[in-house]
C-alpha cells in the first residue's frame, strides 16, 4: 500500500515538472529586437571638446551617444493607423559607459533589448579618433548574446544618419550589413571585419583596416577604409577609394575580384580590366642594417571594355597595350597606398612585419617595438605582371 502511494507520489511531481515548460522562456512580445548600434559623440562631448582636461583625468566622465536600431515586427506595426510606419525604430541615449547606457533604457522601454540577432555596429570617425575602441566594444564581448561575427563599420558622418532608411528599401542595418558583402566583387573596399577579428587586432595592438562608410551625401555608401593603430586603439586616418585598392594588392587576399581603369598608352582611350586571380609575393631584404621590400603581383583577368577606337581586340599588339595599361593603373594605387603609409600615417597596415618576422626573426626581435617607423624609412619597389586571357567574343567594333 505504501509502495503503491509513493509511486502515485512520484508520478505527480514528474508531470508536474512536465507543465513548467522553459524556466528562462521570455515572450517575443516583451523584447526588443536590436538590429544594429551606432556609437557617436554626445552633445555635450562635442561642446566641450575644446577645453583641455586637466592631468589625470583624460578619458574619465566623457560622455557618448549611442543608438539602439531596433526591429518593429510587422504585427505590431500593422496595429498603427498611420500608412507610414517604419518598420524600425532608433533610440538615442548618452552616457559615459556602455552598460549604464544600455542599462538606462529600462526606464524608457517596455522591452528588454535583445542583441542575439545584432547585425551591424557602426562607429562614428569621432569617436574612432578620441576613444579607446577597446571599451566602446568592451560590453558587447562580454554580453552572451552578441556573436562575434557581427560587422562593423567606421562611419564618417553621424551613425543615426545611416540607420534611417531613404526610398524604398530594406531595414537599414540589414541593408548596411548586406553592402559590406560589396568587397567581393570590387577591390575600393576592404574584406569585412567581424567583431571577434576586430578584438584580437586590439589586443595584439595590431594595425587594422575597418569598411568605411559615408553618410555626407544621401545615399549612404561603402568604401575606403579607415585605418586602426593598434598601439592606442584609435583611428589614424583613412584610405580613400584608391588607396584602398592599392591596400588590397598589396594585403594577402585569398579570392578577389574587382575592376581596373587603365589608359591606352598609344591612343591614350580607356580600357578596363576585370581581375579574376592575383598572386602576391612579398620579399624583404636585409643589408647594412636596412630593411627593404621587392613586391611582386602576377594577375590575370578580362578585358572588359575599351574606348579605344579603331582597334581589334583580337591583335596581340593591342592585347599586350591592354595588359601594359592595367598594370600601370595598378601600380599607381598601389605607391599610393604606400605614400600613405609610409610618409603620412607611418603604420604598417599591409603585413609588411609579419614577412620581416618569418625571413629575418633575429632581425624582427631588435626592430618589432619601433616597426611602425622602421618601415616607414623602408624601401618598396613594386613589380606588376598582368595577363589578359579572355577578351570577350567580338574584337572589332566595326561588326
Amino acid at each position: 500500500m505504501r509502495t503503491a502511494r509513493s509511486l502515485r507520489v512520484l508520478s505527480a511531481s514528474l508531470f508536474l515538472l512536465s507543465m513548467t515548460g522553459c524556466w528562462d522562456r521570455v515572450e517575443i512580445e516583451d523584447v526588443g529586437i536590436v538590429l544594429g548600434i551606432g556609437f557617436d559623440k554626445s552633445a555635450k562631448e562635442i561642446t566641450n571638446q575644446g577645453n583641455a582636461r586637466p592631468e589625470g583625468q583624460q578619458g574619465k566622465s566623457r560622455q557618448i551617444s549611442m543608438t539602439h536600431h531596433f526591429a518593429v515586427p510587422k504585427q505590431f506595426a500593422a496595429k498603427e493607423k498611420t500608412t507610414a510606419q517604419k518598420d524600425y525604430i532608433n533610440v538615442v541615449s548618452e552616457g559615459s559607459l556602455v552598460f549604464d547606457i544600455i542599462n538606462g533604457l529600462s526606464t524608457r522601454l517596455s522591452r528588454t533589448p535583445s542583441y542575439e540577432h545584432l547585425r551591424i555596429i557602426l562607429i562614428s570617425e569621432e569617436v574612432a579618433r578620441s576613444f579607446d575602441l577597446r571599451n566602446i566594444i568592451n560590453f558587447l564581448l562580454r554580453n552572451p548574446e552578441a556573436r562575434r561575427s557581427i560587422r562593423v563599420l567606421i562611419c564618417e558622418g553621424n551613425t543615426r544618419t545611416a540607420f534611417e532608411k531613404k526610398g524604398i528599401v530594406t531595414n537599414p542595418a540589414l541593408k548596411l550589413r548586406g553592402m559590406t558583402d560589396g568587397y567581393r566583387t570590387t577591390l575600393r573596399m576592404p574584406p569585412i571585419m567581424k567583431l571577434g577579428e576586430m578584438s584580437e587586432n586590439l589586443t595584439k595592438k595590431s594595425n587594422f583596416v575597418i569598411q568605411w562608410l559615408s553618410t555626407a551625401r544621401e545615399e549612404t555608401k561603402v568604401s575606403g577604409a579607415a585605418v586602426i593603430r593598434g598601439k592606442d586603439a584609435r583611428m589614424a586616418g583613412w584610405l580613400d577609394e584608391e588607396e584602398t585598392v592599392g591596400l588590397n594588392w598589396l594585403k594577402e587576399q585569398k579570392q578577389r575580384i574587382g575592376i581596373i581603369e587603365g589608359t591606352d598608352p598609344k591612343g591614350g582611350g580607356k580600357i578596363v580590366y576585370e581581375v579574376r586571380k592575383i598572386k602576391r609575393t612579398i620579399k624583404p631584404k636585409h643589408k647594412d642594417g636596412r630593411i627593404s621590400f621587392d613586391v611582386e603581383i602576377k594577375t590575370e583577368g578580362r578585358l572588359r571594355e575599351d574606348w579605344v577606337a579603331s582597334d581589334d581586340a583580337f591583335k596581340e599588339e593591342f592585347i599586350a597595350r591592354a595588359e601594359r595599361a592595367a598594370e600601370a593603373s595598378i601600380k599607381t594605387s598601389m605607391n599610393k597606398a604606400l605614400v600613405k603609409m609610409q610618409k603620412k600615417l607611418r603604420l604598417d597596415v599591409a603585413g609588411f612585419g609579419k614577412r620581416v618576422q618569418i625571413e629575418y626573426p633575429q632581425v624582427w626581435g631588435k626592430v618589432k617595438e619601433n616597426w611602425d617607423s622602421t618601415f616607414s624609412e623602408a624601401q618598396v619597389k613594386v613589380q606588376v605582371k598582368a595577363r589578359i586571357v579572355e577578351f570577350g567574343t567580338r574584337g572589332s567594333k566595326g561588326g
